[in-house]
C-alpha cells in the first residue's frame, strides 16, 4: 500500500471534515496539532460537491498567537484552498511557530503565509516535511503587505509535477523567505516557466539546495543569498572589488587638504596621516588622523567621485575606525526612499571598530558618506556594490578596470608604430603601462623622432 494511503480502520487518528470553513483552526498561544490526518473529505451525498476553505488555518486577529507547533500530520486533498497557512490581520502578529514533518498531498496551495498592512507574520520554522501531487497552483506562498519575513524552511521538498503559478511565490516589500537544503522538483511543468517568482519588490531571500527542470525568476542583486543552481538559471554574487580607490590614504597634501579620490567635508578639522607601520591596521594602508575642531556640525569624509552600478539596488561601505569618543563617527547614505539614514556609531572604546552599513540606496540620487563628530582615527574604507561582507583592506583589480593609488612597476604593453602619414610621431597608449615593448613589425630602420608632442598629455612619463 501506498504510504500516503489513510486507512480508517487501522486505528489511526484522522480528522475527516465535510464544509466550507477549514478543517483545523489554531488561535491561541502554544496551541498544537500532531500525530494525525487531516482530510477534505469527498464521499456521500453531503460532501460530494463541497470543498472545504482549507486545511489547517493558524489565524491571528487583532491578536498576538506565538508558538504554536504542528508536528506529524499529513494534510490531504484541500483541493479548494490552503493546506496549511498563517494568517495575520486587523494589527495581529504570528511568530515563533515549530512546523515539524508537515506532509501535504493535493492541493490548491501547499503552504500560505500572509500578513495584512500593520500585522506580521514573522520568524516561524518548518522542519523536514514537503509536498507532492497535483491540483497545485502553488506549493509555498509568502505575501505582504504586512511584514512576512524570516520565516524558515529545513530540508523540505516542493515536486509537485507542475503548478499553474509557480512552486514558490514571495511577494511584497516586507516579505523573504530562507530555504534552506531544500528541493524544488516540477518533472512536467513547461522549461520556460520558472519554479521560483521573486516579485520585484522582496529582497533578503535565501535559498540553496536542489533546483530541478526549471529556473528561477528574481532579481538576484537584491537576493545575492539565492544559490540555487542547475542547467537552467544560476545565482550571483557581487563583484569583490573595492570601489574607493585610494582606500589607502595615499597622497595627501596637507597645504591644500586634498586626498586623491576623496573630498573632506569641513574645515572644522584638522587632518595628519600616520604613515609609520606601527600605527597600521593593514599592510601599506595609511591612517588618517581626524582631530574634530568641535563647531560647525559634523565633518565628512567621502569619495569625490563613485562609479554608478545601476544593476545594484544595494551598497555596502565602511572604515575601521579608532576613537575614544562615544557617537565619534557613523557611515550615512541617502536609502531608497530617499531619506538619509545611518550606521551605528562608534561606541569610544579606544579600539579599532569597523563602522559601516549594508542597504537599499537611492539610484536618482546616490549620497554615501561618514559623519565625524569626534576625534577618530580612520584607515582602510572599502564601498561595494551589492549585499556582501565588505572588504577592508582590499583594492581588487579586475580586467573591467581599476584605478591605481600608489606605484604600479612593470606594467608592459606594446606600441605599434604610427600611421604612415605621420610616421615619426609615436603615440604610447594611455593607462595601459609605464614600460613598453616597441613592435617595428619587421622594419628595424624606423626612428621616432617626438616622444612627447605637445597636442598629447605631456605629463605622461614612460620609458620605452
Amino acid at each position: 500500500d501506498s504510504p500516503l494511503a489513510i486507512s480508517f480502520d487501522a486505528g489511526a487518528s484522522t480528522i475527516a471534515y465535510c464544509g466550507t470553513d477549514y478543517a483545523v483552526k489554531l488561535e491561541g498561544h502554544a496551541a498544537g496539532l500532531r500525530d494525525l490526518a487531516v482530510y477534505d473529505w469527498p464521499y456521500g451525498t453531503d460532501c460530494e460537491n463541497i470543498q472545504a476553505a482549507g486545511g489547517v488555518l493558524v489565524e491571528a486577529d487583532a491578536a498576538l498567537v506565538e508558538s504554536v507547533i504542528v508536528s506529524n500530520i499529513f494534510i490531504y486533498f484541500f483541493l479548494g484552498g490552503p493546506a496549511l497557512s498563517l494568517v495575520a490581520k486587523n494589527s495581529a502578529g504570528i511568530a515563533f511557530g515549530n512546523y515539524q514533518n508537515v506532509r501535504i498531498r493535493h492541493a490548491k496551495q501547499g503552504i500560505s503565509l500572509q500578513a495584512e498592512e500593520s500585522s506580521f507574520v514573522n520568524s516561524n520554522s518548518f522542519l523536514a516535511g514537503g509536498m507532492s501531487g497535483g491540483g497545485f497552483e502553488v506549493g509555498v506562498i509568502a505575501q505582504g503587505p504586512g511584514a512576512c519575513n524570516d520565516n524558515k524552511f529545513y530540508g523540505m521538498f516542493i515536486e509537485p509535477p507542475d503548478t499553474t503559478l509557480t512552486h514558490v511565490y514571495v511577494s511584497g516589500a516586507k516579505t523573504n523567505v530562507k530555504f534552506h537544503d531544500v528541493r524544488l522538483e516540477a518533472t512536467s511543468k513547461s522549461l520556460d516557466k520558472p519554479i521560483v517568482i521573486i516579485d520585484d519588490s522582496s529582497y533578503g531571500n535565501v535559498m540553496n539546495g536542489l533546483l530541478g527542470h526549471t529556473h528561477v525568476q528574481a532579481n538576484l542583486n537584491r537576493n545575492p543569498d539565492i544559490d540555487l543552481m542547475s542547467a537552467k538559471s544560476v545565482g550571483m554574487d557581487p563583484a569583490p572589488k573595492n570601489l574607493y580607490w585610494n582606500s589607502a590614504f595615499k597622497g595627501f597634501n596637507a597645504d591644500d587638504r586634498m586626498m586623491p579620490g576623496f573630498s573632506l567635508v569641513g574645515t572644522n578639522a584638522a587632518i595628519t596621516i600616520l604613515e609609520d607601520s606601527d600605527e597600521m591596521l593593514f599592510p601599506d594602508h595609511n591612517v588618517i588622523d581626524v582631530d574634530y575642531l568641535n563647531y560647525g556640525g559634523a565633518f565628512k569624509l567621502m569619495a569625490d567621485i563613485t562609479p554608478k552600478a545601476p544593476a545594484h539596488d544595494f551598497v555596502t561601505f565602511g572604515v575601521y575606525a579608532r576613537s575614544s569618543v562615544p557617537s565619534s563617527i557613523s557611515a550615512a547614505m541617502r536609502y531608497e526612499s530617499g531619506n538619509i539614514i545611518a550606521s551605528a556609531s562608534h561606541s569610544g572604546s579606544g579600539d579599532w571598530e569597523f563602522i559601516g552599513m549594508s542597504a537599499l540606496y537611492d539610484k536618482s540620487a546616490p549620497y554615501f558618506y561618514f559623519s565625524i563628530t569626534g576625534d577618530v582615527q580612520l584607515t582602510a574604507p572599502t564601498f561595494i556594490y551589492g549585499k556582501t561582507p565588505a572588504i577592508p583592506g582590499a583594492s581588487l583589480m579586475s580586467s573591467s578596470g581599476a584605478r591605481m593609488s600608489g606605484t604600479l612597476t612593470m606594467g608592459v604593453t606594446t606600441v605599434y608604430p604610427p600611421p604612415d602619414a605621420t610616421p615619426y610621431y609615436w603615440v604610447i597608449p594611455k593607462n595601459s603601462g609605464n614600460i613598453f615593448l616597441i613592435d617595428t613589425q619587421g622594419n628595424p630602420s624606423r626612428s621616432i623622432i617626438r616622444r612627447l608632442h605637445p597636442i598629447y598629455n605631456s605629463n605622461i612619463h614612460h620609458y620605452i
